[in-house]
């Protein structure tokens, strides 16, 4: 089939950028912050303790942290818009059966087969892998937009709750599932596995060499990059494993407890700190495009010590200041907000930029599971420091303390030009 050899107006991959964002909004929505509207009905309908639920959403993140690896080997084996179309399929069979549990244990199995078809999906490890592959000057700004999703997706809390005192929970759960079941299989066609089969180059660029080579060689892509077994004999790999890790488990920790410290720690009321719970999910927008914007123009490293020192800060500041009001806050909002929505690009685009795209897939899969590991491990830390101390007091200057260490360990990795001359190496070996 002759490619076609003319721009287009807008490049595809920013088409892709789109379905990572319409994805992650719906999913979102049904379920990564809508499905906290259903958590007191369910509870309510059932009679359950509040430990059922909360070990559910334990189950949920352990099980994502273990399937991240499985989803980025299966990247790099197959095309996205499979694994995309069948983990929608899950998702979808998962939100329905959620709409009609009977017991605990179907409650628990359906929970699982939601967290296997999202973890497929959602903007971790898929969507970002696709688009390092769609873009290069621009990778940063486009994973930033491109996991701006739940940003859309979050005031469906508020719709959710709504829906659900008119609806009930059942009906909404199923509502959603069907949803998924109809448009994110028709977004996964979206999911084009790489630019070059379509005579392009990433960013748009258009090369004739290369759309002669996509016509006579349709099977074949050009990858260049480390495998996972070279990648993880570098220093880089478990540098930035370790600053991923050590950034999530403070992000993890503070967010699972962030309402019950300004309540029972600060005395605001449960309103005020739902208000500024909300406030920082929504600001974290701006740490999300704002980061990515600066990856693709500033050293990363740089940009990975700025994030570590704006959590380390906002920390601080509330050990430091008496917080009254929301307005009060109004340092710790913006800092923790921003630096909290600023981890959420990095792994897809610095993965690139370190290790190529040839195995990323397999490569955020690792970075992935290991960051949500430890963001299992910050909740449970802040937890019982408060039962022992009876405050999140000590806890919060345990938090400062990874956040400290996170600046130095930021500049022990190589400059991004070294790691350009290390991936050029690499391609000439493969070549």
């Amino acid at each position: 089939m002759q490619q076609n050899n003319s721009n287009p107006r807008i490049f595809f991959g920013w088409y892709i950028v789109a379905g990572s964002v319409i994805t992650n909004a719906i999913l979102s929505a049904a379920y990564f912050q809508g499905f906290n509207a259903f958590i007191l009905p369910i509870e309510s309908h059932f009679g359950w303790s509040r430990s059922v639920i909360s070990g559910a959403m334990s189950l949920r993140q352990l099980e994502s942290g273990i399937i991240s690896p499985v989803v980025g080997f299966l990247l790099d084996k197959i095309r996205p818009r499979t694994l995309l179309f069948w983990s929608a399929i899950t998702t979808g069979i998962g939100l329905i059966s959620l709409g009609l549990i009977n017991g605990i244990v179907t409650f628990y199995l359906a929970i699982f087969v939601v967290s296997i078809g999202t973890s497929g999906m959602s903007h971790a490890v898929t969507w970002p892998v696709v688009i390092a592959r769609w873009f290069r000057k621009k990778l940063g700004l486009a994973t930033g937009i491109a996991v701006m999703g739940p940003i859309f997706g979050s005031p469906f809390v508020i719709l959710n709750t709504s829906l659900e005192e008119t609806f009930g929970w059942r009906s909404i759960l199923i509502g959603y599932g069907i949803i998924v079941l109809i448009f994110l299989t028709l977004i996964s066609a979206i999911a084009r596995e790489r630019p070059e089969k379509y005579g392009l180059l990433p960013d748009g660029e258009h090369s004739q060499e290369l759309s002669n080579y996509s016509t006579n060689n349709p099977s074949k892509t050009i990858e260049h990059g480390m495998r996972l077994g070279e990648a993880a004999r570098t220093l880089e790999f478990w540098l930035f494993t370790g600053y991923l890790s050590g950034m999530f488990m403070v992000n993890s920790a503070f967010q699972v407890h962030l309402i019950p410290y300004f309540i029972q720690d600060v005395g605001l009321t449960a309103k005020s700190a739902a208000v500024i719970f909300t406030l920082v999910f929504t600001l974290s927008g701006v740490g999300r495009m704002g980061a990515g914007y600066m990856l693709d123009k500033a050293d990363y490293r740089l940009v990975l010590c700025t994030v570590a020192a704006f959590m380390g800060l906002a920390f601080i500041y509330l050990q430091l200041v008496t917080v009254s009001s929301i307005l009060m806050a109004a340092p710790f909002i913006i800092l923790f907000g921003v630096g909290f929505g600023s981890i959420i690009p990095m792994r897809g685009t610095l993965g690139s930029m370190m290790f190529g795209t040839k195995s990323l897939g397999s490569i955020v899969g690792v970075l992935q599971g290991g960051a949500v590991a430890a963001g299992v491990i910050g909740p449970i830390f802040m937890g019982v420091i408060f039962d022992i101390d009876g405050r999140y007091f000590l806890s919060i200057w345990g938090l400062v303390a990874v956040c400290v260490i996170m600046i130095p360990l930021s500049f022990l990795m190589k400059s991004h030009s070294k790691l350009q001359i290390r991936l050029a190496t690499v391609m000439n070996t493969d070549g």
